[in-house]
């Protein structure tokens, strides 16, 4: 199997772009969203995530 290391370059910089950009959308969420709101979305992925475990 041959590997295009050029092409897992791109990849591994657009992936990078989009965490960064979903990182900044999620704060913007967070700052216009009631606290009870959001702090009740963690607690149940957190929840999840413990229940899976």
């Amino acid at each position: 199997m041959k590997v295009d290391l050029e092409e897992l370059k791109k990849e591994k910089e657009t992936n990078f772009k989009e965490r960064l950009d979903f990182i900044d959308k999620y704060v913007e969420w967070i700052k216009v969203t009631p606290n009870k709101v959001w702090s009740r979305q963690h607690k149940e992925f957190i929840d999840s995530a413990f229940h899976k475990s």
